[in-house]
């Protein structure tokens, strides 16, 4: 009985020795508790702060790696589509080349065309040329004197009608009488005897000598600013009467003319004029004068090259009455225009009354067939 009562009190006192299984928790529990609160402040922070910047840094790289591969697909489509963009022209090129090479083929071909057109004109034209010289070595020798007189007396007329140069007309014409005799044929008469009578009504034109009489006229033309304008000139005025009153009743009369004579004098000036008195000319009235009359001799030299005679002596005429009236007739230069222009108002410029040379009809006659060619025969 006491060895089983020994191992029942053994039993109770561990029961009583060991702690039960919620101290036993709590305790751990606690202890636990004061070993992570003791480790708490052993920790050190820096692996911490070296993973988040490592974190931060990669990000960063993975974000500049993002951007440049994003830059890089970026260029690489525009390459890519200017790469699209030379290929479309590139297979566009040879279409407009063709083009051009079709549109340059076609301007060529009109080009040779126009070119064959141009060698049958100039063909034709050589063989009419050639028609022509055989026509021409057939016909006499005499046949050039005849061209070069016809020439002569076509060049005579545009002396005469357009120059108004009738002597140098008749020296043309003596020309071309002298390429007629030089033929020596009888049957070329009619046509010296029409070149004869031409120049006998040239001849009776009297020539003007133009060029002398424009000159003459730019000299007078010239001495107008040396010419002085008519001044008035103030007459001596008679010499002033006793005007002194005298002291005796028997000259009232007197005295009171004298007085009346003086009162006069003060308030009114009276002049006797017997000549014509021409207002005096401003400055510019005189510069408008001058060119006035300048412009009336400019405008006789233009009537002398239009063989104006009417014109011509209305000018001179109007350019003398002004000089007249106007300016010093005392004076050496006033003289010397007014002379120098009385002289060439007696000129005169005969019409040109012919209007067509005789000859003119049978020199084309004689050019055109060899010979002159009866009335009846003529072609119209």
């Amino acid at each position: 009985m006491d060895n089983e009562k020994a191992p029942a009190e053994q039993l109770q006192q561990q029961e009583h020795a060991l702690p039960s299984t919620e101290e036993t928790t709590a305790t751990s529990h606690q202890t636990t508790t004061t070993a992570a609160t003791d480790a708490k402040p052993e920790r050190s922070p820096w692996p911490m702060r070296l993973g988040l910047l490592l974190v931060t840094v990669l990000a960063a790289v993975a974000l500049a790696a993002s951007f440049w591969l994003y830059q890089q697909m970026q260029q690489q489509q525009q390459q890519n589509q200017q790469l699209e963009q030379l290929i479309a022209q590139a297979k566009d090129a040879p279409t407009q080349q063709l083009q051009q090479l079709g549109q340059s083929l076609q301007q060529q071909q009109q080009r040779l065309d126009d070119t064959q057109n141009t060698l049958q004109k100039m063909q034709q034209t050589e063989a009419q040329l050639g028609t022509k010289v055989a026509a021409l070595a057939q016909r006499h020798p005499n046949h050039w004197l005849a061209a070069e007189a016809e020439y002569l007396v076509r060049l005579a007329g545009r002396k005469l009608w357009l120059e108004k140069d009738p002597q140098t007309a008749v020296g043309l014409l003596q020309a071309a009488d002298e390429r007629i005799a030089a033929m020596q044929e009888a049957s070329l008469m009619p046509l010296r005897r029409a070149i004869a009578q031409d120049i006998a009504a040239v001849s009776e034109i009297k020539n003007a000598d133009i060029a002398g009489t424009v000159y003459a006229l730019d000299g007078v033309i010239a001495k107008l600013e040396k010419m002085p304008l008519n001044r008035l000139q103030q007459q001596d005025e008679p010499e002033l009467e006793d005007q002194q009153v005298t002291t005796s009743l028997g000259d009232w009369r007197t005295n009171l003319a004298k007085t009346w004579r003086a009162l006069k004098d003060d308030f009114f000036t009276i002049r006797k004029v017997s000549t014509d008195v021409t207002p005096l000319l401003s400055g510019k009235q005189e510069w408008y004068l001058e060119e006035n009359i300048r412009n009336k001799l400019l405008q006789a030299q233009l009537a002398l090259y239009q063989y104006n005679e009417l014109n011509y002596r209305q000018s001179i005429t109007l350019a003398r009455k002004w000089i007249q009236q106007y300016y010093d007739l005392e004076d050496g230069n006033t003289q010397e225009v007014l002379a120098s222009l009385e002289a060439l108002a007696s000129l005169k410029l005969d019409a040109i009354t012919v209007q067509q040379f005789n000859a003119s009809k049978q020199l084309k006659q004689l050019v055109t067939y060899g010979n002159l060619l009866p009335n009846e025969e003529v072609a119209p």
